[in-house]
Order: structure tokens, then C-alpha cells, then sequence
């Protein structure tokens, strides 16, 4: 039986809702494509019984899209388990879901790192993508700071001097992980925020304002940063170039891991087999890619082959052999581990914004909320 996918898209203000003014839910059966199923699932051991999985994803990003592959490639019903997707607009409220008990697992960035960890007692359990690449700030062709070119030794591809920065309206959704860029990349100028006047606004409403020329620098994530606004906008900052590094996590409530943890384990060993299978060829990558295109079109996203081609490229998911590097080597000081870094680095600035407070800080900390026993099952069998 094929697993079926429950789709919630949802947008209010802060949470796109993509169903009107319900939740309108769709369930459809995916092709299996036997063709790949032993290819990238031949050496992993089905479950003895069928077992549900109830799983959360974000829309359009590289994490959502390979659980999405699971199922194209045949891996739920090859595995006897039946995943069960829904997918949602943001990750914090993937995490409502897991603690409502709606969801069991989920794939986010770090809002839901953060929320899902700080408030919802969610265990984080692995690395999906790397998140950080697409999060950049454009400003029309004309503007001083692109004609001022790339000056900065620290960060090479940053455009403009602190002169030509300090003082400027900059379009962003403030308190997300565009803000945190923000922020480090005005450090390489020797500024802060403070030096800058914020304007708040949701990233759609930043791309309108820029190809629409009512914009003087603006913040774009996802799709938007490798499509056509890249013909009258010149990307001025981006996160890799200012050292900025995110993730999107794997996460799972604690009722779930202590009743379904075969399950759970035998998800993530789909994931990551899904991984190598994309990277393995380049005709697995354009398959990858083009069924990523499909998916968007399903959801109600417009997409083109080449911001697909950059996402598949940049914002590569990590393979099981990542992760275990990931979770095994210790910051400069020896505190904590990569995982760990990527992301109390930005914990920190939202506490100094006031979006967290000091004590949560104690709390992401907690060895209770980051359980490894996964990756090592995993990694014992390699």
C-alpha cells in the first residue's frame, strides 16, 4: 500500500496559508518508481510490521523534498512503513504539531530548532540540510553600494563601504534567520543593526518591492534569491560569505522515540540512503530535480529548472557520514559540538534582541533535548 500524503499548506500573516480560509486536505497516492527502489533502498531491512509515521515538513526546501523522494523512490512501502507527510507553511508550527501529537517527526530550520527545543521539550536527532546558502540581500543595479563594488577582505563578495551602509532602510522579516545575517554581515563593515533602520516585512513583499524598484536593500530566502531578480539586483550580502552557517534539523517528540524509535530509525536510514541515491549519478540528481519541480507545482509554488539546480547544489542535504562528523567534533573551545554551534551562535543574538531570554539558553543545552542514539545505530551498521 502506498503511503499517502496528507498536504496542509497554511498562511496567516506570519503563516502562509496557501488554503484559503480553511484547511483544505488533500490525499493522494504517488507512483511508485520501482525502477530505483532496490538501487536506493537494496541493502536496508524492511520492518517487520507496518508501522505509521506521522511526518512534518516545510514546502520548497531540500529537507521537505527528500522525505518527498522517500516515497517517489518507493522507500515507505519498501521499508513497511507507512509515512504519513503533512506539510505546513513554517517550522514552529511543525513543532505545535509534534507537541499536539499531530506529528511524530519532523524537518525544519532554525526557528523550529529553537522554538521546538525551548518550548516544546522537542529532542533534535540529526542534521537534514544545510540552510543558509539562499539567505541574501539584494540591491537594485544602480545603488551606490554595488557601484562601490566588493571591498571588504573579510568577506569578499559583500558590496559597499560601512559609509555607504550606515544610515540605510533595509527590508526584512525581523527575528528570523535573515536578521541574524543581517547582523553578521554588517559586522565584516564594522557595524551593527543599530546603524541601520530595520523596516519589517514578509520575504514575498520584499521580492515585489525590489523587482518593482521601491526597495534599496532587502533580504530574500529560498526560491527568490536564484531566480530573475537577479537581472536587476545585484545579491550585496550573502550568509555563506559573512561565515553565517544554518541547518535545518531532524527532530523527534520524546513520546514519540520512546514508542516508535524503529520506526523513527528505519525513516532516517530511508533518508539518508535518499541522499546518496541523488548524489550518486547525475541522472538520479535530474530526476531528483525534476520531481523537486513537480513537487513545488503540486504545492501551489512556482519554480524553474535553475532555482532548483541552485538549490540541489547549495543547499545540499547532509549525508549520514556528514552527520556523524557533525555530532562527533567539538567547537575550538571543546564546549560543544558542531551541531550544537550552528546553532547557539544565533540563540545568542535573539537573546540580545530580546526574542529569546538567557535562561532558554540553559535550556537548548540541556543533553535531553539532542539524543544521538540514531546516528550511532546508523553508523554501527556501516
Amino acid at each position: 500500500m502506498s503511503a499517502k500524503i496528507k498536504k496542509f499548506m497554511m498562511l496567516t500573516m506570519s503563516i502562509v496559508m496557501l488554503t484559503g480560509c480553511g484547511i483544505n486536505v488533500e490525499e493522494t497516492k504517488d507512483e511508485i518508481t520501482y525502477e530505483y527502489v532496490q538501487e536506493a533502498f537494496g541493502n536496508i531491512e524492511p520492518l517487520e510490521e507496518l508501522t505509521t509515521l506521522n511526518i512534518g515538513v516545510i514546502s520548497a526546501g531540500t529537507h521537505g523534498v527528500t522525505n518527498h523522494l522517500i516515497e517517489k523512490l518507493g522507500g515507505f512501502e519498501y521499508a513497511n512503513l507507512d509515512g504519513q507527510t503533512t506539510i505546513f507553511g513554517s517550522g514552529p508550527i511543525i513543532v505545535e504539531a509534534m507537541a499536539s501529537g499531530d506529528c511524530e517527526v519532523g524537518l525544519y530550520g532554525l526557528g523550529g530548532i529553537l522554538a521546538g527545543t525551548i518550548g516544546q521539550d522537542i529532542v533534535n536527532i540529526g542534521a537534514a540540510t544545510r540552510d543558509y546558502h539562499s539567505l541574501q540581500f539584494f540591491a537594485p543595479n544602480d545603488s551606490p553600494i554595488v557601484v562601490a563594488g566588493q571591498v571588504t577582505p573579510s568577506a569578499p563578495e559583500l558590496y559597499g563601504t560601512p559609509e555607504l551602509w550606515k544610515g540605510q532602510e533595509i527590508f526584512v522579516p525581523v527575528g528570523t534567520n535573515l536578521h541574524y545575517v543581517l547582523s553578521n554581515g554588517l559586522k565584516h563593515l564594522g557595524l551593527t543593526t543599530d546603524d541601520v533602520k530595520l523596516t519589517h516585512m514578509e520575504v514575498p513583499n520584499i521580492n515585489t518591492a525590489l523587482r518593482a524598484g521601491q526597495c534599496e536593500l532587502g533580504g530574500v530566502w529560498t526560491n527568490y534569491a536564484y531566480g530573475d531578480l537577479n537581472n536587476n539586483n545585484t545579491a550585496v550580502m550573502k550568509a555563506d560569505d559573512t561565515g553565517t552557517v544554518l541547518l535545518a534539523g531532524i527532530a523527534a517528540s520524546q513520546p514519540a522515540i520512546d514508542e516508535k524509535s524503529e520506526a523513527i530509525q528505519k525513516w532516517m536510514e530511508l533518508y539518508f540512503a535518499t541522499v546518496d541515491w541523488i548524489y550518486a549519478s547525475e541522472e538520479n540528481l535530474n530526476q531528483a530535480i525534476k520531481w523537486f519541480i513537480e513537487w513545488n507545482e503540486e504545492n501551489g509554488i512556482a519554480s524553474v529548472e535553475s532555482e532548483i539546480v541552485a538549490h540541489m547544489q547549495y543547499q545540499k542535504p547532509y549525508t549520514l557520514e556528514e552527520n556523524i562528523e557533525m555530532f562527533n567534533t567539538l567547537s575550538e573551545n571543546g564546549d560543544y559540538n558542531k551541531f550544537i554551534v550552528y546553532n547557539i551562535e544565533p540563540l545568542k543574538f535573539y537573546i540580545e534582541q530580546g526574542n529569546y531570554k538567557p535562561d532558554d539558553l540553559d535550556k537548548f543545552l540541556n543533553p535531553a533535548y539532542l539524543n544521538t542514539t540514531f546516528l550511532d545505530n546508523l553508523a554501527a551498521q556501516k
